[in-house]
């Protein structure tokens, strides 16, 4: 060893009240290491080993301890975490002070190091700060259950509030068969697996078997060529369940373009051209909403809309006979089948939608006033 480390290394005290333990709501691979720093030091370096602590060399920079971390000094206790390479094994740890001078690299004192272990990781069964999501989900759980049982007894007992732009689909279509003209349905422009367009989907749904029971004409154009195929199977079984199976003409379901505005260029025409009676658009959409709306403006037709698009509500609202807001797109399927499962997902979020507003108004006003720690209770 260097006579010069020999002679520096006890010019620091070494770090005092060290403190090793599991990491609380781990995965098995973090230890937490605590421990009160010396007057003098500017920065800490911590080492780790496999085996017992024992007595340590007076330099940690060789095997069996491999240093870790380097750790900038603070007033008052500090602790590091550290993730371990294997969740097994026992590991101690070595801290020792070190100073450094003010633009130099290396330290010019060292310290003697203080040790602390052995401990090993411990995977926590339950992770703490998950405690309010997991209040969340058995909570919704038990009201599904709840409303499931009500609605299954008297679906009509559940009450869903009435939305206008629903109640007109009946009228709207009606419409159409004493023009005999087409119903025109678009499910917005996204994938099959965006949730406006599941959603759009379910009420095609309900659309395409009105329809069928007033033989009138559906046509239903897509961007997407998977969401047209979807779309042509919900068409044949509305057609089925109306028992008109013989009907439904696989044609008037069509993939237009896989281009947004080629695909509202193609659609203006459809509108121009054929001149439905009623257009529906239910789904996501974006700067081709209002294009496609001010078409069937200017061709007469009853429009309903419906989006969960916020930047596009204003120009459906504007141009539109109705319009369906928001999470009502997603409240639709339910308000018009009546279907316990359905009832009960939409009952169940909107109490946790209340209990959740609840808990954020009263939190707000206790943590305001001091007696209630909002962040302590939520996190670990």
């Amino acid at each position: 060893m260097p006579a010069l480390v020999l002679s520096i290394l006890l010019a620091l005290a070494a770090p005092h009240d060290l403190q090793l333990a599991p990491a609380k709501n781990d995965d098995g691979h973090h230890l937490v290491l605590r421990f009160t720093g010396s007057a003098d030091a500017t920065r800490y370096a911590v080492y780790r080993s496999v085996s017992a602590p024992g007595t340590a060399p007076p330099v940690l920079d060789l095997p069996p301890w491999q240093r870790v971390k380097t750790l900038d000094a603070e007033a008052g206790p500090m602790t590091t975490v550290d993730e371990v390479p294997d969740s097994n094994t026992e590991y101690s740890y070595a801290v020792r002070a070190e100073l450094v001078p003010p633009g130099a690299a290396v330290a010019t004192e060292i310290g003697p190091p203080a040790l602390v272990g052995p401990a090993r990781p411990r995977a926590a069964w339950f992770d703490g700060s998950r405690t309010f999501m997991l209040t969340i989900v058995l909570g919704t759980l038990i009201l599904l259950a709840v409303y499931y049982q009500r609605a299954k007894r008297s679906p009509k007992a559940i009450y869903v509030r009435r939305i206008p732009g629903i109640d007109a689909m009946e009228e709207a279509i009606g419409r159409s068969t004493e023009m005999g003209r087409p119903v025109l349905y678009v499910p917005g422009i996204e994938e099959i697996q965006d949730i406006q367009t599941v959603a759009g989907l379910v009420i095609l749904g309900h659309v395409a078997e009105a329809a069928a029971r007033y033989e009138t004409e559906i046509r239903v154009t897509c961007m997407i060529p998977l969401v047209m195929v979807v779309a042509e199977e919900v068409v044949r079984q509305a057609f089925a369940n109306a028992g008109r199976p013989d009907a439904h003409r696989p044609e008037n379901v069509q993939f237009v373009s896989s281009e947004q505005f080629a695909f509202t260029a193609g659609v203006n025409g459809i509108i121009m051209r054929e001149k439905p009676a009623t257009a529906i658009y239910m789904g996501r959409f974006y700067g081709e909403s209002l294009v496609l709306a001010e078409a069937g403006f200017l061709n007469h037709s009853i429009q309903i809309a419906g989006t969960a698009e916020l930047t596009q509500l204003p120009f459906f609202i504007a141009a539109c006979d109705y319009t369906i807001i928001g999470e009502e797109l997603f409240a639709v399927s339910a308000y018009l089948s009546r279907d316990p499962r359905q009832l009960s997902a939409l009952k169940a979020s909107d109490m946790v939608k209340l209990a959740v507003l609840a808990l954020i108004v009263v939190g707000t006003i206790l943590n305001a006033f001091g007696a209630w720690d909002i962040g302590s209770w939520v996190t670990p």
